[in-house]
């Protein structure tokens, strides 16, 4: 009914949720609708064990109902809690969080907290303080990861597009999310170089190393000298000598050819004689 009386709305259903998407309707219009709609179905679902989420034109324009306590939160926490179980997984050490709408925010809000919690526990060691959590952040009992979860681990959390967010940090559009991904791959997957430490070579690294690397190969090479060097090593004979070149004042000069203003002054030369 709401769908055919709002020009520009439509109905999204996934295994999870279903929406009432009106962000491309008239905003005022599809407002009040979105807003008429909630309230109808908070009172016909009461007895159910849903939740009904109302997201105004700025956060997309929704009505969604989705099963109680069900969000990427809570995936999120089952995934921390239940990764080591895979065979050759360790404790969750980093993790990149990135997402683009209003259902991504119960996942950015819980690992951010899950974050909060171990750099607490270094600060406590380090005696540093942390600056408090904005107020996005839905607060949330993530302490089931604390055993899950390495004491130096990283978390990066961002959100696509600048908005308010859970996340602490955002990229413009989701172009800029590819090129993060394809960085970390370019990262992850270069050569491993093997020193003694099993590392990559740093600029240090290589400067430290310099003059012992390809010895025989440095010995061979001559640095280049200078004009003093090359008398400094030469003695007393050393002497270079440049060809003297005139400077020709004008083309014909410079041609070997006589004007004619010296020609006119030859004839009159010898006449004159």
């Amino acid at each position: 009914v709401y769908t055919s009386r709002t020009h520009g709305s439509y109905i999204e259903e996934t295994e999870m949720k279903v929406l009432w998407q009106y962000r491309d309707a008239d905003p005022e219009f599809g407002f009040l609708q979105s807003k008429e709609l909630e309230d109808h179905l908070s009172n016909v679902l009461r007895g159910f064990s849903v939740d009904i989420l109302h997201g105004g034109v700025e956060e997309g324009g929704y009505v969604e109902v989705r099963p109680k306590g069900v969000n990427k939160g809570v995936a999120a926490m089952h995934i921390v809690n239940n990764l080591e179980k895979i065979p050759g997984k360790r404790k969750v050490d980093f993790a990149l969080v990135m997402g683009d709408d209003h259902c991504d925010e119960p996942m950015l809000s819980v690992m951010r907290q899950v974050g909060r919690r171990a750099a607490e526990s270094r600060s406590t060691k380090s005696g540093t303080q942390l600056a408090p959590l904005p107020a996005t952040i839905a607060r949330v009992d993530v302490s089931s990861c604390d055993d899950h979860i390495s004491p130096a681990l990283q978390v990066f959390t961002s959100t696509v597009g600048k908005k308010p967010s859970a996340a602490a940090n955002y990229v413009n559009d989701v172009d800029e999310v590819h090129e993060l991904l394809a960085s970390l791959v370019k990262v992850t997957n270069r050569e491993l170089v093997q020193t003694a430490r099993d590392g990559f070579y740093s600029v240090l690294d290589l400067k430290s190393m310099a003059p012992n690397v390809n010895s025989s190969m440095t010995s061979s090479l001559k640095p280049v000298l200078s004009m003093q060097d090359l008398k400094t090593e030469s003695g007393d004979d050393f002497e270079v000598s440049f060809p003297t070149q005139r400077v020709s004042t004008n083309l014909a000069d410079f041609l070997g050819m006589t004007t004619i203003e010296d020609g006119n002054d030859e004839e009159e030369d010898d006449m004159f004689f």
